[in-house]
Formats: structure tokens, C-alpha cells, sequence
């Protein structure tokens, strides 16, 4: 957990060397508040399993007690890594096709901005069914804490690094050891360029696509991987003209329901010509795909 801290400290340093909290709406309630909330929220929320497996696996599991306590680390770190990034990635994949498993995940996908701050970005309840907050507390009963414990550093290690706005990945692909340490390492590691084509929209993302928590083998297993496209992203967020929630709505759905806010009306754009999308800076392509140029 102290290496997650430190990474986390120092990739919310460079995002505001950056300038990232400069751009407009980047003090936003709904960009930087909700992400605030949703961090106090994700660890705090997790004391709700951890009580309800402490109190229920002694009356139902009695002898579950230290189980895995003499189990060496390295091979239970291993094993629950990769049982929890599986389970991870079907909740994550669900969520994008289950109307409301979808309500739960839609805050996540509604910053217009990447950051550090919106990598644990979700609706309360979201948290209940992510695998890790069950897993943790059922290690620590086995007598697997440590085991637990680097599982769960690893994950925020990764989740930090995919969600900075800073693209430390191409920054670091100008160099040839860059390229090559990640090249190796995007074989089986969802990080940054993988995890931004998910959150982008435009010509280089794909929402429907690149689910993959920790390790994006599971994507390449099940034919879900959009690749690394290796560029920025055009822009992120969620398309034109779908609604967003109010922030209490985002976080505490079905709990809170308030009538959606729909985004600034729907003007009639026009198409850009292909002289300006091939001179743009960058193109967005709206929900009913016209494609606008970016200068």
C-alpha cells in the first residue's frame, strides 16, 4: 500500500506540473469533485466486506482460519492476482453490456479528462462487487495477508499508471530502451496507451473494447483487445448528446435518482471537408459519426 501511495503522490505531481489541472473544467465538480469523493468512497467502503467476511467466515469456514498462513507468498500472490483480474475483467466487460450494471460503471467513463484522481472513479455500489474487495479480506482470514497486500499494490501500482494524463508510455517510446522495456511489458500488461484507447473517443478508442484490469491476456483470450494504438487520444469521455447524472446521481445510484442533465444541446454540426480533417490537429467523430475536424 505504501508503494501505491508514493505512485499515486508522484503521478498527481507530474499531472499538475503538466498543467493538466490548468484546462478548463479541470476544477470542475463533475471532473475533479466526483474523482475526490469517489477516492474517499473506494476506501472506505471496503470496511463493509471486510466486516461482513470477518463476522461470517468464523461461523460458516471455521477451519478456513490460517489455511494458507506456511503457503509460500510469491505462488498465492500469483494465483489470486490472477483469479481476481479475471473475475475483474468479466464484471468490467458486463458492465459495458448490462443496462445496469452499466449505471453503476458509467461514472468512470464520464471525465472528459484523464488523471490519477479518476482511477478508482465508480458508483458506491460498484465497489461491492469488484473481486479485490472480496478477495482481501478472504486472504487475510487464510493467513495469505501478505500475499493480499502485494495484490492489491500491484493493482493500484497499475490502475495509477493507466489513468494519468500525462503519457509517460509515448514519453518514454522516443528512447530505444523505452521501446523496448515496453514492448516486453505490453505483451501482458494493460497499461496506459492500452487503457486510454478505452476511455477515448475518436479515431484512436474504443469503449467496447481493451477490459483487462491488471493483465490484458484476458482480452486477447476473449477477442475483445482493440490493441495499443501508440497515439493521443482525440478526446475522452462518453459521445454527444448522452445524458450525464448529476454527481450525486453518478455516485450513489439507484440509491439517489434525480432526472439526467443532458449535455449542452444538440446544435447541428457540420460535417468538416476532407481538406480540414486531413490538416486537423485532431477529429472527433460524434455519436451518428460526423467527423469534425480539431484545429
Amino acid at each position: 500500500m505504501a508503494i501505491g501511495l508514493t505512485v499515486f503522490v508522484l503521478l498527481l505531481l507530474l499531472d499538475v506540473v503538466a498543467g493538466e489541472f490548468r484546462k478548463p473544467r479541470a476544477l470542475s465538480m463533475n471532473e475533479l469533485g466526483v474523482n475526490v469523493l469517489s477516492i474517499v468512497i473506494a476506501f472506505s467502503i471496503r470496511g463493509v466486506p471486510l466486516a461482513a467476511i470477518g463476522m461470517l467466515l468464523p461461523l460458516l469456514w471455521p477451519q478456513g482460519r490460517g489455511i494458507l498462513a506456511h503457503a509460500p507468498v510469491w505462488l498465492v500472490f500469483i494465483a489470486v492476482l490472477i483469479l481476481d483480474d479475471y473475475g475483474n475483467y468479466w464484471l468490467h466487460r458486463m458492465a459495458h453490456q448490462k443496462a445496469w450494471l452499466w449505471r453503476l460503471h458509467k461514472p468512470h467513463h464520464i471525465p472528459t479528462r484523464m488523471s490519477v484522481l479518476m482511477g478508482v472513479r465508480e458508483n458506491t455500489l460498484y465497489y461491492l462487487l469488484l473481486p479485490v474487495n472480496i478477495m482481501a479480506p478472504l486472504l487475510a482470514y487464510v493467513g495469505a495477508a501478505p500475499a493480499g497486500a502485494i495484490m492489491v499494490g500491484a493493482k493500484l501500482v497499475v490502475v495509477y499508471l493507466q489513468h494519468v494524463s500525462f503519457r509517460w508510455d509515448l514519453w518514454l517510446r522516443r528512447f530505444a530502451v523505452g521501446r523496448l522495456v515496453l514492448n516486453g511489458a505490453e505483451r501482458f500488461i494493460a497499461l496506459q496507451d492500452f487503457h486510454h484507447a478505452h476511455h477515448g473517443i475518436g479515431r484512436y478508442g474504443n469503449a467496447a473494447s481493451n477490459y483487462g484490469n491488471v493483465l490484458n491476456l484476458w482480452d486477447q483470450l476473449h477477442g475483445t483487445s482493440s490493441g495499443h494504438p501508440h497515439r493521443p487520444q482525440d478526446a475522452y469521455g462518453l459521445p454527444a448528446g448522452v445524458a450525464i447524472e448529476p454527481w450525486a446521481v453518478q455516485l450513489f445510484w439507484p440509491l439517489v435518482r434525480v432526472a439526467a442533465t443532458p449535455r449542452a444541446p444538440e446544435a447541428a454540426l457540420a460535417p468538416s471537408s476532407e481538406q480540414e480533417l486531413r490538416e486537423a490537429r485532431a477529429v472527433i467523430v460524434t455519436a451518428d459519426g460526423t467527423a469534425i475536424a480539431v484545429q
